[in-house]
């Protein structure tokens, strides 16, 4: 943990780890599952963020370059930026890749006629309506399938909250059956992305950006991850990039939609898994009880989510 770091948390020792080791752990991981899966290689999709571009550096390493497929997955709203630096990632590290315009698959799904470009791109309303979504800071966390599918805005010509979750989960999905596609093709498993930060308190898509055949970064934090990347040798431009879910016209950073910073929440989640009271976590962590209560609250959330789809128990003998 870098000494500026240590200094904002309550609970460093909890986030404190050995990179060198995770990285030796994680790549024998990947080797031992290819091998026990039976495939022949794997496949990560490229988003230009930290948690894809430390999978894709550890599975060249783990695997070779030419056993690692990486898929940019672009659609009508997505950052070009995000793009090019998923690309130029690919290009830099030397691994198989290609990109894909998944946008004729979701305007066919009709998920475009929900929302026109012009009105995800108008940073205000998505602004206004994140500011209502927010899972923590005081407000209630969402148990909706996936906290970046918010709440429109007032200015938004689209009222229905239904409409919108269709909206962002139809991209979600459409990434996942794409990335499962080719990987099936290719005899390939595909990696998943998710951190340990968004998974505690349900940022993902159950359907979607966690579906996957192994999950190599699901036991780090997003802090430690950041870590990790720059310890194996991640650029700079990905490492410091503000993570995104990229579903809208312009990128949004996930903390806006979270309500904390993750080296704030990352310090929350220590102090509850460690069974300290809710005061405790706020006086070391310095924020107002009512966002620990939140960040507890989102996790039992989030557990109730990681359960579905529910089911009936076996039936009984008379």
């Amino acid at each position: 943990m870098m000494g500026v770091e240590r200094e904002q948390l309550g609970f460093a020792d909890c986030l404190e780890f050995d990179v060198e080791k995770a990285r030796q752990d994680i790549v024998e991981f990947v080797r031992n599952e290819v091998i026990n899966f039976g495939k022949d290689g794997v496949l990560v999709g490229l988003s230009g963020g930290l948690d894809s571009s430390t999978v894709a550096y550890l599975c060249a390493e783990a695997l070779g370059k030419d056993k690692v497929m990486g898929l940019i997955l672009p659609e009508r709203d997505s950052d070009p930026q995000n793009t090019d630096d998923a690309m130029n990632l690919a290009k830099s590290l030397g691994i198989p890749h290609q990109k894909i315009d998944i946008s004729p698959i979701i305007r066919d799904l009709g998920a475009y006629d929900l929302m026109s470009h012009e009105e995800v791109s108008d940073r205000t309303a998505i602004e206004h309506a994140a500011e209502r979504a927010r899972i923590i800071a005081g407000k209630e966390p969402s148990t909706e399938l996936f906290s970046p599918t918010i709440v429109p805005g007032s200015s938004l010509s689209m009222p229905i909250k239904d409409q919108f979750v269709a909206f962002g989960t139809a991209k979600t999905r459409t990434r996942m059956i794409v990335l499962y596609f080719h990987a099936t093709v290719m005899n390939y498993l595909l990696v998943g992305t998710t951190d340990l930060s968004e998974f505690s308190i349900g940022v993902y898509d159950r359907y979607g950006d966690i579906a996957s055949d192994i999950s190599i970064l699901k036991h780090l934090y997003k802090t430690q991850i950041k870590q990790l990347a720059k310890h194996i040798g991640v650029p700079d431009y990905i490492v410091n990039k503000p993570s995104s879910a990229d579903l809208f016209g312009m990128s949004m950073p996930n903390e806006e939609l979270i309500g904390l910073s993750y080296l704030k929440l990352d310090d929350i989640l220590c102090g509850i898994r460690s069974g300290v009271t809710d005061d405790v976590i706020s006086n070391k962590s310095g924020v107002q009880p009512d966002v620990v209560e939140s960040v507890r609250k989102a996790m039992k959330d989030a557990i109730f989510v990681a359960s579905l789809p529910l089911s009936l128990p076996p039936p009984k003998k008379d």
